[in-house]
């Protein structure tokens, strides 16, 4: 049910959300101040307070409060953890605000998502990939009116016909990190996403994969194109077989990046691209640089969060920034330490897959089972765990599937009980329907 009275009010608060999110993703194309981005975060969820306060939709309120602290849960144990780290190692007040910064800044990016979803419901991603499409477009003509649109184009169509590295310092303009990958995660949705309107789907997919090659993230495609296929693979599959290749795969992944880790803290990993004529991009010299602040061990504790970025701006490495190590498993094992680390890829993996199927049915959970595979499949050579963009589309895609499928049949309590027995879907789906007239 739409939160917003009148067809009139509902088109204003549509344009008023999509030229928010415009400014938002303009912010992560590098064009704004990036702090006026998650401002706009805040205005947007005291929007969505400010709607239930004076028209209260119960029933969407449970539903985007679930999924935020399913989805912040894992940050407040990083910074849980941070926080005694900090003191026993008797930090500075001035250090630790800084440390917990990025904390806050995804609770923002969550408190957006999750207020869109509720005063857009569904329609949500078609308004935001509008604001996010006309911010991305938006640069594309500021670069090629600056420079020239023909040579532009054409050094765009020699990155797809040569997958070159080298194919001009024009098209280079529009490798915007951030809204590459954040467009990764759109195509990934517009792929699997059965739109109402099939020409709909189709004109999405067709821009979204336009943005998304035009900033050319190599390790991005692979990602999109297994994402897609795991979602055709386990489309079909029971919901118990699901949960149990949720959890296999979640601990065989656990135990992979810790003998990737391993290899990384040996020294291995920079034979082996030396051997094969692998260029590391100067990653081996930032993993080098931190080899003696961990160790692979259940001892090893952390450093706290923001840990590499706040010792890493205070110092360089042969004229190589390491504030950043463009390895998120290895950047979340520094500062989280080993159980932590461990509890995050699990939880992340099995259990929220696990919560997400037991509630909401399997094609939601095979949902977030895609676009996890996107998301930490970046994760082995870049820093996505905070990049905005990325962050906002892969989770409010999983809550529209989720709020799609509890619209259709009714959320499956199965912790509530009825004479001994769980209430059946039907009995949901009427419950769900008649909240949803009393509260209209």
């Amino acid at each position: 049910m739409n939160v917003f009275k009148g067809k009139g009010w509902r088109y204003v608060s549509a344009g008023i959300y999509i030229f928010l999110t415009f400014l938002s993703f303009y912010c992560a194309c590098y064009r704004l101040p990036v702090g006026l981005k998650y401002a706009i975060n805040l205005v947007i969820a005291g929007w969505a307070v400010l709607t239930f306060l004076i028209r209260p939709q119960f029933n969407k309120a449970i539903f985007v409060i679930r999924f935020l602290v399913l989805f912040f849960l894992p940050y407040l144990i990083f910074w849980l953890w941070s926080v005694a780290i900090w003191t026993l190692q008797m930090q500075s007040l001035s250090f630790i605000v800084r440390g917990s910064q990025n904390v806050f800044y995804m609770l923002t990016n969550l408190l957006y998502t999750c207020a869109a979803v509720y005063l857009f419901d569904k329609r949500v991603m078609l308004y935001t990939f509008i604001g996010m499409a006309l911010a991305n477009f938006l640069c594309f003509l500021q670069v090629g009116m600056a420079n020239s649109m023909p040579t532009l184009l054409q050094e765009y169509f020699r990155l797809l016909i040569t997958f070159a590295d080298d194919t001009g310092g024009v098209v280079r303009q529009l490798e915007l990190h951030d809204m590459v990958y954040g467009w990764g995660a759109m195509v990934v949705y517009y792929a699997i996403h059965s739109e109402k309107k099939r020409s709909t789907q189709i004109i999405c997919l067709l821009i979204s994969s336009f943005f998304f090659t035009l900033g050319f993230k190599r390790i991005a495609i692979p990602a999109v194109a297994g994402a897609v296929l795991l979602f055709y693979l386990l489309r079909r599959r029971k919901e118990k077989t699901l949960r149990r290749l949720a959890m296999i795969l979640a601990i065989v992944i656990t135990i992979l990046m810790l003998g990737y880790l391993s290899i990384i803290k040996s020294g291995l990993l920079f034979q082996l691209a030396d051997e094969y004529g692998v260029d590391l991009m100067s990653r081996d010299v930032i993993f080098s640089y931190y080899q003696n602040f961990y160790e692979i061990s259940p001892s090893y504790m952390g450093q706290g969060i923001r840990f590499i970025y706040a010792y890493g701006t205070e110092h360089s490495a042969d004229a190589v920034y390491v504030d950043a190590v463009h390895n998120v498993y290895l950047e979340t094992y520094i500062e989280t330490g080993f159980w932590c680390w461990c509890f995050w890829i699990i939880f992340e993996l099995s259990f929220r897959v696990r919560r997400v199927i037991d509630r909401y049915s399997a094609v939601p959970g095979v949902a977030l089972m895609t676009m996890n595979f996107y998301v930490f499949f970046t994760f082995l050579t870049d820093n996505t765990s905070f990049y905005y963009p990325i962050n906002v589309v892969y989770r409010m895609a999983v809550m529209v599937w989720c709020y799609e499928k509890m619209e259709q049949e009714g959320v499956r309590h199965h912790s509530v009980m009825s004479a001994g027995k769980l209430r059946t879907l039907r009995q949901d789906r009427e419950f769900f329907q008649k909240q949803t007239r009393w509260q209209s």
